[in-house]
């Protein structure tokens, strides 16, 4: 009954948004509550899970969710996270409001030791942590946008809920962000790397990465940065955050894991990931 009553409510709230002023509608929708983004994150994810290619094996769904567990326990929220490998081959990861994080194994693959891919799966954290996801369904509220779970997925007019194709290679209205929004995740990030004894280190060398991927032209990278706008000044920010914690209390810090050397090899033994921007 509270999922129902939870999501007739969020429903309701788009109804108003969409028949009254602004200001009212406003007072009518005020914030979805940790509660309600859970229930509602659960289902998003139960819809996402039908239709993405979700890597399955045992070994890779443990590794990923140990990886993500230790840092997303130093959040302050107290949400439960579980996280995925999608089975495609663009570089890409994208948060559900309720703490479900989703990456690509082309990602995975392409990190280069185990704080590059904790770096990723923190930034997302970090949405989730600063309710990113959250306020962008209370922005296509204030917009009059007529919602349905498929809308929130796609982020345009499907035909229907059971015939809607998620775009696992960037498209999902989630993975979407402004630059203050990713810049605010990168700023979250860090101290849970942290706190989690991992090198934040990493995360700037998987921007860098990227963006020399991208000034190369691999096609493989260009979904990331349509939903995660990227540019050397956010990395030189994300650098200078890091530089302002004592080289003391980097020391000793981990840039690699058993749980991320054990999903890498198994990953190896796997076919190859699917190329989903050919379906």
């Amino acid at each position: 009954m509270k999922k129902a009553s939870s999501w007739r409510a969020f429903f309701r709230c788009s109804v108003l948004t969409a028949l009254l002023p602004v200001s009212f509608a406003l007072s009518a929708c005020s914030s979805v509550s940790t509660q309600q983004e859970v229930e509602m994150g659960a289902q998003y994810a139960t819809e996402i899970n039908r239709q993405l290619p979700i890597v399955s094996d045992a070994t890779v769904h443990r590794a990923i969710n140990l990886i993500g567990d230790d840092i997303a326990r130093y959040g302050s929220r107290g949400i439960n996270y579980t996280f995925y490998v999608v089975d495609a081959n663009q570089v890409n990861a994208f948060a559900v409001p309720g703490g479900y994080v989703y990456v690509n194994r082309g990602l995975v693959e392409r990190t280069r030791n185990f704080s590059e891919l904790a770096g990723v799966l923190a930034h997302e954290i970090g949405h989730v942590e600063a309710r990113h996801g959250v306020e962008q369904m209370e922005k296509m509220q204030n917009a009059n946008l007529g919602l349905t779970l498929a809308y929130v997925l796609l982020g345009r007019q499907p035909s229907g809920v059971e015939r809607a194709a998620i775009d696992v290679g960037g498209g999902l209205y989630f993975a979407k962000h402004s630059r203050e929004a990713e810049n605010e995740a990168d700023r979250v990030a860090i101290p849970l790397m942290v706190a989690a004894r991992i090198h934040p280190n990493g995360l700037v060398t998987m921007f860098e990465e990227l963006l020399r991927a991208q000034q190369s032209n691999s096609s493989q990278v260009g979904q990331w940065f349509s939903t995660h706008p990227t540019t050397q000044e956010r990395i030189n920010a994300t650098r200078a955050e890091i530089a302002k914690l004592p080289a003391s209390r980097l020391s000793g810090m981990r840039t690699t894991s058993s749980d991320y050397n054990s999903m890498k090899n198994r990953l190896r033994q796997l076919p190859p990931a699917r190329d989903v921007a050919s379906r």
